[in-house]
């Protein structure tokens, strides 16, 4: 098996949700009652849900909202980490110390507990999608910690290379030092990185709306359309809800697989 092809899938399957709106046959949000629940057919070929609205649709403008969400907290969480993981493991003393504490308190937070307090303190007012950008960001800010600690153990090792060495020798200032021979050997890590926290961070969205906490009606989400499952069993017109299950899966495992066969290749 070639070893790109999981990076191949995951990417079709990004591109496919990403581009959901453009693909979506109808408009997500347009209510017909009159066809409420109607079985898949040649107009709607997942059917419609308990509105009359286009399954379809719905589908492919939540998933757009899903990853959008997901990729915008994975670049946010990245991008902490290496930063400051770079920065305690390149000047080490003091800045190393306060980071990494900083780094324990972080990982000591019940972020669950966190986003709920959040959500009640946000205002009514506020619009479903900006309060789950909002929550979304205060889990970014709860989980560059982890990633934080292999990008300072990698700058570490990094900065005792003879090429480091010879740079500072030269006269050559550490801010470029850093940016010229260090940051660049953190990129496989930080890919690695994003391969598991990006699925991660698409079903914490899922789960914020599954648990009220996210996107609303009428706004298309996949936690609004898994939110059925709450109940002890399905109907036969509701199969829909089961949906983004069925997508979420194999995102999980493409993404299992390439950061396996990523790390075989480091």
């Amino acid at each position: 098996m070639n070893r790109n092809l999981p990076l191949v899938v995951l990417a079709v399957l990004v591109a496919l949700c990403l581009a959901g709106p453009l693909l979506a046959p109808y408009n997500p949000l347009e209510q017909h009652r009159e066809i409420a629940n109607a079985a898949p057919s040649a107009l709607h070929w997942l059917g419609t849900d308990d509105y009359g609205r286009d399954v379809l649709s719905r589908f492919l403008a939540g998933a757009n909202w899903s990853v959008l969400a997901g990729g915008s907290a994975t670049a946010l969480t990245l991008l902490i980490a290496g930063l400051a993981g770079g920065v305690a493991g390149f000047n080490g003393g003091w800045t190393d110390q306060i980071l990494m504490r900083l780094g324990d308190l972080v990982l000591s937070l019940p972020w669950l507990y966190v986003l709920i307090g959040l959500r009640a303190v946000l205002p009514l007012s506020m619009k479903p999608r900006a309060a789950v950008a909002a929550m979304l960001g205060i889990i970014a800010l709860v989980s560059w910690a982890r990633p934080a600690r292999l990008v300072r153990g990698l700058v570490l090792s990094l900065s005792e290379r003879g090429y480091v060495e010879a740079a500072r020798g030269f006269g050559v200032s550490g801010f470029r030092i850093f940016l010229r021979h260090v940051l660049p050997g953190t990129w496989g890590v930080l890919a690695v990185q994003t391969l598991v926290l990006f699925p991660r961070f698409v079903l914490a969205e899922v789960t914020l709306s599954f648990l009220g906490l996210g996107v609303g009606e009428p706004e298309p989400s996949w936690g609004g359309m898994i939110l059925g499952l709450k109940q002890a069993y399905l109907l036969p017109e509701q199969w829909w809800r089961l949906l983004p299950v069925c997508l979420i899966i194999p995102l999980y495992l493409t993404c299992a697989i390439a950061v396996r066969r990523f790390r075989a290749s480091l």
